[in-house]
């Protein structure tokens, strides 16, 4: 039987980025760290996984992320 890796979800909280509220967790599998955002408000909808911090910093200092969310 294979060993599944369970992994840990942290909740960061809520950021606010250029007037608008974003909920960010961190998720860990086993080596592999990820970083999720979403609208605040709107869980449902499709958010953003960033496979690395750099990634995330990134979008935080230059993308437009209004046009990230379909």
């Amino acid at each position: 039987m294979r060993n599944l890796i369970q992994p840990i979800t942290k909740e960061v909280g809520i950021i606010t980025i250029r007037g608008r509220d974003y909920h960010m967790q961190t998720i860990s599998y086993g080596t592999q760290h990820h970083v999720h955002v979403f609208r605040k408000g709107a869980l449902h909808l499709r958010g953003m996984v960033f496979e690395t911090q750099q990634a995330y910093d990134q979008w935080k200092n230059g993308m437009h992320q209004l046009d990230l969310f379909v």
